[in-house]
């Protein structure tokens, strides 16, 4: 992983918030190809285009009400199956309830962190 230049990077790979996307990506790929049998869904392909809005202002601290991670992301999921449309969109259904990647970016998750100095928690 680096950052872009204009972050301290040398832009030699993606950036953590880009993993995200990606890691959206290939989920939805993988939970469609798990649940097409179960729907009865024959699949050809499935590719899923995954974009996100980030205003880096939120990052830098310099803008209070902008938030660090990303303002939206969307997702397009292209599929080809000989299957009939009814059971296509049974398929999209159980993938949009499933996809676990899916579910982590779309609601609230708890999360705790620890930080340790020299090996030693500081508060």
């Amino acid at each position: 992983m680096d950052e872009p230049r204009e972050l301290g990077g040398t832009d030699a790979g993606p950036n953590p918030v880009e993993l995200v996307l990606a890691a959206l990506r290939t989920c939805q790929e993988i939970v469609y190809a798990v649940y097409a049998p179960r729907a009865g869904v024959d699949l050809e392909s499935v590719e899923v285009d995954v974009e996100g809005n980030l205003d880096p202002r939120g990052f830098l601290g310099v803008a209070g009400e902008v938030r660090p991670g990303f303002q939206s992301v969307r997702y397009r999921v292209r599929i080809q199956s000989p299957s009939a449309p009814e059971k296509v969109r049974e398929l999209v259904g159980l993938v949009e309830e499933h996809c676990p990647v899916l579910d982590i970016i779309s609601n609230p998750v708890e999360t705790s962190g620890s930080v340790e100095l020299n090996g030693s928690p500081i508060a």
